[in-house]
């Protein structure tokens, strides 16, 4: 028979109250007092009752991450799954359940959400400059946290990529290295339109580059994947046949890239260097290996459950706000302009 909760009461010389206190993580016990009834806990083997700690607690200790994709393809990019398996380990770490969602939600699906006691907390991705889901979160006072900012950030938990230095710093590596005619291949012009917070940033690092280094504006919106990407970087190299470097915002933009290259016998980074932004550990699959700016989305979707999970237990009463700086990998895909 599995022990019980009044089986560690009794061996550990406290009340139940206690016992019940220690399992779930409660402040108000003696260190030494802890110490022992996990000690016994330990001895016992005794497992919680998951069910009972969430009706004892009122809290689910269940997280969601909502993650809308528009191309159902990017769930077998590695990019995308490096944020989800990131969260979900964060999540494990501090015993809590974690839920993706990556349909579109309704204010009226979020309301249900809220009040419906599925969730202690939500992860928000694909933020909006202006994102209804932000006000709407803020304003029932429910507990969340972005991947990804606001265009106003007051008051709000994030963490997200610093998208414009990051195209700053590209575009002067390419610079350095003698490059003058730089292709940028960006995100779908659906999001920029819709005011998608990386795709605008990303744009505005690209403009505020090209006007530094007074550079001809040479760029695509494209969808994220490869035949997408492929096509765009094969119209902009037919329009700009002496271009000798690519910037890019996603592996699959890359790829596209190469592939075009290839095409006209053009070899990366001999004739044409790419860089990426941001740049993950999945970059050096690519052949060859990718350079850029790195953003780990592993460690991103971590620090992003473990910074709603201290919201959760009152452990930080003020918003957190990290930015990633850019940080340059060298790996293969970059060389100096071709004389």
């Amino acid at each position: 028979m599995s022990p019980t909760l009044h089986d560690v009461a009794r061996k550990a010389g406290v009340s139940i109250k206690t016992v019940s206190r220690v399992v779930n993580k409660e402040k108000n016990v003696a260190e030494e007092t802890r110490h022992q009834v996990l000690r016994v806990i330990d001895e016992l083997g005794y497992v919680p009752h998951i069910q009972a700690q969430r009706l004892a607690s009122g809290k689910t200790r269940s997280i969601v991450l909502h993650y809308p994709l528009s191309n159902p393809n990017l769930f077998s990019n590695q990019i995308e799954m490096n944020f989800i398996t990131g969260i979900a380990l964060g999540a494990a770490d501090e015993e809590y359940y974690f839920t993706l969602m990556t349909g579109a939600l309704t204010s009226a699906g979020l309301m249900r959400l809220c009040r419906g006691a599925q969730a202690d907390g939500i992860v928000l991705m694909q933020i909006a400059m202006q994102d209804w889901r932000v006000e709407l979160l803020r304003e029932n006072e429910y507990p969340f946290v972005m991947i990804g900012r606001c265009e106003n950030n007051t008051g709000l938990s994030f963490v997200d990529f610093d998208f414009e230095s990051a195209l700053i710093e590209a575009f002067t590596r390419l610079i350095d290295m003698g490059h003058r005619q730089i292709g940028f291949l960006t995100f779908p012009q659906e999001w920029r339109i819709k005011n998608h917070g990386g795709a605008m940033r990303a744009f505005q690092g690209f403009k505020s580059a090209i006007k530094r280094f007074n550079c001809t504006s040479l760029y695509r919106e494209s969808e994220l994947g490869v035949r997408g990407a492929y096509l765009s970087a094969k119209n902009l190299l037919e329009e700009n046949p002496r271009l000798t470097a690519f910037v890019t915002v996603h592996n699959t933009l890359a790829v596209g890239a190469i592939t075009a290259l290839q095409e006209i016998n053009r070899k990366v980074p001999d004739d044409c260097s790419i860089v990426g932004v941001p740049v993950g550990d999945e970059s050096e699959l690519i052949i060859p290996p990718l350079s850029g700016l790195e953003w780990l989305g592993h460690e991103t979707g971590q620090l992003a459950a473990k910074m709603l999970i201290r919201k959760l237990n009152g452990t930080s009463p003020v918003p957190e706000q990290i930015l990633v700086p850019p940080k340059w990998k060298l790996r293969h895909s970059t060389a100096q302009a071709p004389r």
